[in-house]
């Protein structure tokens, strides 16, 4: 199945778009009501934490599973059930006044809403014409940065003005959506129909599970359980025809070196995203108000950079504009480093350079990952890329949060150590992925 390049334009990509941006939007807007949602329901700070980890687990491995399916089911059928999932937690959440419901609502709003961001990904990397593809993948990262920029600040709004409650509400926009993307998604017309290995992914989600409730929440329990749940893994996979993901895919040495591109990156953006906001309350003595507005600027330029990066890489090839992102990201990280506690509009604009250069990353690093694998195989490898994605985000944000409360979120000194660390394994990604690609293929 290839797709018409002007109904990818004009109908796909508005709608995907759309969704993808509900999609995080709604994965970010409950971080900022946390705190109120511990009071409303009497909950400590470990318990109120499954608001978000709860959400992290079943996004982090659905992507997974949601890749592997789609090589046996159409994408349409899939997208749908996801965003079906997606608005029935969003209205069960919105109803109960349970917080044990509460948690439910939120791991089955997860559970649909991990399939947008994979099947988007699956789609623009097998089916979106081969001319197109950095396009399409820059509206992607595009949209993925801007929701993750007015996260913070349309949570702010609902929560402040309305209740936090009312969050929940932000998915059901999309149940119109379904009929038009159904519409608008063709029929592939090969499928695989494979035994699906049901065993295989519940000892992944266990597995990611474990590492991020023992990164979130320093759970020593959990840090022993990881361990032996990943060696279950790895051996299910290894003894099955047909596992939830195939082990052949680290075989292949740049897709290996790629996914470990993402996980050395992606932690330090995210970390980013978590850092920042505490920098300008506690340095700066900003409002929650005040703070949005100030970091709306690299959330929007974000958004512009991964627009302009796709188009550039369906000219002059991913690799090239991997390596433009890295060095902006780079660049912010030590603008960072040095304006600390100084201003806040310099600490503003140098946000404005870290993130336009994670979406830069973003746009195309998927786009040279997928170069490396069989067309076969894109499916499950793209999964995986999603997978390492969130759990690096989550161990990033987990560090971040560690450091800073060790350090002392008061001092400047704090924040520039920890963007130094930032720095530090950016660059180590930088390397990687030079050693390993050129023009986008493995060197």
């Amino acid at each position: 199945m290839k797709l018409d390049p002007r109904h990818v334009q004009l109908r796909i990509v508005p709608l995907l778009s759309l969704t993808i941006f509900i999609s995080v939007l709604n994965g970010v807007m409950f971080n900022i009501a946390v705190p109120d949602i511990a009071d409303e329901h009497q909950v400590s700070p470990a318990m109120v934490s499954w608001v978000v980890t709860g959400y992290i687990v079943f996004f982090a491995f659905g992507s997974v599973v949601y890749a592997r399916l789609g090589d046996s089911f159409h994408l349409r059928d899939l997208i749908t059930a996801g965003l079906l999932l997606f608005c029935a937690g969003s209205l069960l959440g919105f109803l109960t006044d349970s917080y044990a419901l509460l948690i439910a609502a939120r791991m089955l709003q997860a559970a649909g809403a991990a399939g947008i961001p994979a099947l988007s990904m699956l789609l623009a990397t097998v089916y979106v014409p081969k001319h197109m593809r950095g396009s399409v993948l820059g509206v992607i990262a595009s949209t993925v940065a801007l929701g993750l920029g007015v996260g913070p600040v349309a949570g702010g709004l609902i929560a402040g003005y309305l209740h936090w409650n009312y969050l929940f509400l932000t998915p059901l926009a999309l149940f119109p959506v379904i009929f038009l993307l159904r519409r608008a998604l063709p029929l592939q017309s090969e499928l695989r129909r494979e035994t699906f290995d049901f065993f295989g992914t519940l000892l992944l989600a266990l597995s990611v599970g474990c590492l991020l409730i023992a990164v979130n929440m320093q759970a020593g329990l959990a840090a022993v359980f990881f361990p032996l749940l990943t060696s279950a893994f790895i051996w299910r996979i290894r003894s099955i025809s047909y596992p939830v993901v195939h082990p052949a895919l680290f075989s292949s040495r740049g897709y290996l070196h790629g996914v470990l591109v993402a996980l050395l990156v992606m932690g330090t953006i995210f970390a980013t995203f978590f850092i920042m906001p505490l920098m300008f309350r506690h340095l700066y003595h900003m409002p929650t108000m005040q703070i949005g507005l100030y970091l709306f600027p690299g959330a929007l330029s974000a958004a512009l950079s991964g627009l302009v990066a796709g188009r550039i890489a369906d000219r002059c090839g991913p690799a090239f504009v991997v390596k433009a992102g890295f060095l902006i990201l780079l660049s912010g990280f030590l603008l960072i480093i040095v304006t600390a506690g100084i201003c806040p509009l310099l600490s503003a604009a140098s946000l404005v350079a870290a993130n336009s250069g994670f979406t830069i990353i973003h746009s195309s690093l998927a786009g040279s990952v997928s170069r490396t694998l069989p067309l076969n195989k894109v499916g499950q490898g793209m999964g995986v890329f999603n997978l390492v994605f969130f759990i690096s985000g989550a161990i990033g944000t987990a560090a971040a949060g560690m450091f800073l409360e060790r350090l002392g979120p008061d001092s400047p000194e704090s924040y520039r150590m920890i963007f130094t660390g930032c720095l530090v394994l950016g660059s180590i990604g930088l390397a990687l992925f030079m050693k390993s690609f050129r023009n986008g293929y493995v060197s």
